[in-house]
């Protein structure tokens, strides 16, 4: 692939609308070998990815027509992406002067009128790139080598702009130091698997992973799981983020002269913290989204029931946006935010029951 790449990024110096022998070979490479080293990962890309997608799919253009000032080859899910139009995907971008190429997690940027391709408006692209950067900043932050703006240099189309307004990260390979096929292949796969996590927020919402874990669990103990309906999260990567955000509550509760015992294995409350003749039961939560007004929590019936006994010697401590490195075996979870309530008070209206358990009588 590295070669591909640096071959395509040549001919881009060579570039005109015209059909000449330099452009069409610049299209049998995207639309044929890029396309089919792209393909060729298509298995190790859904085995990969976080999120459960069946109809990973592979396309590129060169231009329609004329030969496009900038192209591209993308993986996206036919169904959320069924054209270059629509939806999300991750792109391959060459810049028009052949200095460079982008692996970009992008939005669609244009609009066909009038048998041409048009730009879609900057400011609502750029907007909604912001907001999706902030929906996934948990996962992004694992990897500080990604950039948020890329710069195209396109000269004689629109498109170029939009492109690079329409993006929300991008690795970036300088046609002097492109890198290995195995760092181009990992790079690719972490790109993919946050492009999953994307389309499930667009699926499902901004929910948390842990929430809707705990609705799939839920569903499958009635027997209503839906067809290719799956975890989130693995049961390694959960108990990283839970790790994580117990070593964060235990360094907050000790800077406060707490002692503090872990007593999450066997008590319904996870943080025993004792200072002088005072007791706290410390509930702790992690979670990998950033915290909203909106944010939720799962709670089991036992740790609802202590905590409306025990108030107000209860504390609730969350940490958001714990970053979960899914490179190494087993994940390992750093960072996060805490956020401390004090006391706990826990509003009954603000529960909402994921399951039931229900006794059949005659």
């Amino acid at each position: 692939m590295r070669e591909l790449l640096r071959d395509v990024m040549v001919l881009q110096a060579e570039w005109t609308s015209e059909s000449t022998s330099e452009m069409q070979e610049r299209g049998r490479l995207i639309r044929h070998d890029i396309s089919n080293w792209l393909r060729e990962r298509l298995p190790d890309l859904r085995r990969a990815a976080p999120v459960e997608i069946t109809d990973w799919r592979v396309g590129s253009s060169d231009g329609a027509g004329n030969r496009a000032e900038i192209p591209w080859a993308r993986v996206h899910s036919s169904s959320r992406s069924p054209s270059a139009t629509k939806g999300w995907y991750v792109v391959y971008l060459f810049a028009a002067p052949g200095d460079r190429v982008y692996l970009s997690l992008m939005q669609a940027a244009s609009r066909k009128k009038n048998r041409e391709y048009k730009g879609l408006p900057g400011s609502g692209l750029r907007q909604r790139a912001h907001e999706m950067r902030e929906a996934l900043s948990a996962s992004l932050r694992a990897r500080p080598d990604l950039v948020d703006a890329i710069e195209l240099k396109a000269t004689r189309s629109e498109l170029g702009r939009a492109y690079e307004d329409g993006t929300v990260v991008a690795f970036e390979y300088p046609l002097r130091d492109l890198p290995s096929d195995e760092v181009l292949a990992d790079d690719l796969t972490f790109l993919v698997s946050v492009l999953s996590e994307l389309y499930e927020l667009l699926d499902h919402g901004t929910t948390a992973p842990e929430i809707a874990d705990a609705e799939v669990e839920a569903e499958r103990s009635a027997g209503k799981a839906r067809s290719g309906q799956g975890l989130r999260q693995s049961a390694p990567e959960r108990i990283a983020i839970e790790r994580r955000a117990v070593a964060v509550a235990t360094e907050y509760l000790e800077e406060q002269g707490y002692d503090v015992e872990d007593v999450g294995t066997k008590e319904s409350y996870d943080l025993d913290a004792r200072r002088a003749d005072e007791r706290v039961y410390v509930e702790v939560k992690g979670t990998t989204t950033t915290w909203t007004d909106a944010s939720e929590i799962i709670l089991t019936r036992k740790e609802v029931e202590l905590h409306l006994r025990e108030y107000p010697n209860n504390m609730l401590l969350v940490v958001s946006g714990i970053v979960l490195d899914r490179s190494v075996s087993p994940p390992e979870a750093s960072g996060g935010t805490l956020r401390v309530i004090r006391p706990w008070a826990v509003k009954e209206p603000n529960l909402t029951p994921v399951s039931y358990r229900y006794l059949v009588g005659e």
